[in-house]
């Protein structure tokens, strides 16, 4: 036994996370009580390095907003389309504060009541729209692309939808298509 040299022992330390916080704010309005666990699932399976300078996720209810958020038009995709359809939003980081995401739950929870497959369906709505705006922050801080940004987001939703639905719901290949193919047909509802 040597006396210089000592055994280190390394411990795998686990991935440091950037903590993003989940806050709600409602007016009015009561959530429905799996929002805050299913947002918080899903924000849990993204990689640490893609939430990398996202300060938080904000739960709100758009019908409680200012009227003029609420009757407003957005452009996307060189289209005017109403606030009421918005269903989450991206707030670049600017003047020192972080960027960050609100989602509009009264919106989200109206489209989940509509669907009789709730809880993977809810799955779906809830995760396309918060991974949409999380490839918006990708798209931004890490990995620009010039191309179509709601065309980024929505390829950066799709992929961390995916990858969240595989490693929590393990189904045959064949199913997942089926899978796919109705949550195509809701995606396409909501826009």
């Amino acid at each position: 036994m040597r006396s210089g040299n000592k055994l280190v022992e390394q411990i795998a330390q686990p991935e440091s996370r950037t903590r993003t916080v989940i806050h709600e704010f409602y007016n009015d309005y009561v959530p429905p009580r799996y929002v805050r666990k299913l947002v918080t699932n899903l924000l849990f399976s993204v990689p640490a390095r893609y939430l990398h300078g996202l300060d938080c996720v904000v739960l709100t209810n758009q019908s409680g907003a200012p009227r003029r958020q609420r009757l407003g038009k957005v452009t996307s995709r060189k289209r005017r389309l109403p606030q009421s359809w918005v269903r989450g939003r991206y707030h670049h980081a600017h003047q020192g504060k972080a960027a960050w995401i609100e989602l509009f739950v009264d919106n989200l929870s109206a489209a989940v009541v509509l669907h009789p497959l709730i809880p993977l369906l809810r799955t779906g709505i809830f995760g396309l729209v918060l991974f949409h705006e999380i490839g918006h922050h990708i798209e931004a801080t890490i990995k620009p692309e010039f191309r179509e940004k709601e065309d980024v987001a929505d390829s950066w939703s799709k992929r961390l939808l995916t990858d969240y639905c595989r490693e929590r719901y393990p189904f045959p290949k064949p199913l997942y298509k089926l899978i796919g193919w109705t949550l195509k047909a809701v995606a396409q509802e909501l826009e």
